[in-house]
């Protein structure tokens, strides 16, 4: 029953430790999923060495139940997910890298620019608001130049009066997903406080 034990504390040592290596580690998958993706390899591994067939069932039953335990917290109380997953950081605002964040992030301004390209993203100055997510991915908002034209908006302007008034159905734009952010400030209130 020793190894039930020490199965529980690798799991819980490598969720820290991957926590601690950040969000550019990670690629697309949370820390906890590709703790638990290693853990099954590595132990199926051994149960080909060893032939301990019993033993390595019930570690890969204690993997798969403490990633849905984990899951299940995260999902119920908002410290826990913010400590194990993290929150979203902003490392572009208005135009400007934020050097302090990415310092924090222990990224550099190379790696930011490589995924800005990925994402099709040519000018810095284009972005409104970027941040690195919890699962290593870029978000971003473009500014109101550098936006594609969406159906709406073109539709819109197809069915414009002869006066220029568009049809009232506008969306609700209090649901801005970037609001959401710790330390987001809009453009309007950032240059009005730069006055």
């Amino acid at each position: 029953m020793e190894f039930i034990g020490e199965t529980l504390l690798l799991l819980v040592a490598s969720t820290i430790l991957l926590r601690l290596a950040g969000k550019k580690s990670i690629a697309q998958m949370s820390s906890l999923e590709v703790i638990i993706i290693l853990g099954i390899g590595t132990t199926m591994g051994h149960a080909i060495k060893e032939h301990k067939l019993w033993q390595i069932i019930v570690i890969l039953t204690l993997f798969v139940i403490y990633l849905v335990f984990v899951q299940y917290l995260q999902l119920k109380f908002t410290i826990i997910h913010r400590y194990i997953s993290g929150n979203a950081i902003i490392v572009i605002l208005n135009g400007q890298i934020e050097f302090d964040n990415l310092k924090k992030l222990r990224m550099t301004t190379e790696q930011l620019e490589a995924k800005l390209r990925q994402e099709g993203i040519s000018y810095i100055s284009d972005v409104k608001t970027a941040t690195l997510e919890s699962d290593g991915g870029l978000g971003y908002e473009l500014m109101e130049h550098a936006r594609p034209i969406t159906r709406k908006e073109l539709l819109e302007s197809l069915h414009k009066d002869q006066k220029g008034n568009i049809p009232n159905n506008q969306t609700n734009k209090d649901d801005n997903i970037f609001e959401k952010v710790p330390g987001y400030i809009p453009i309007a209130k950032s240059l009005s406080k730069k006055k």
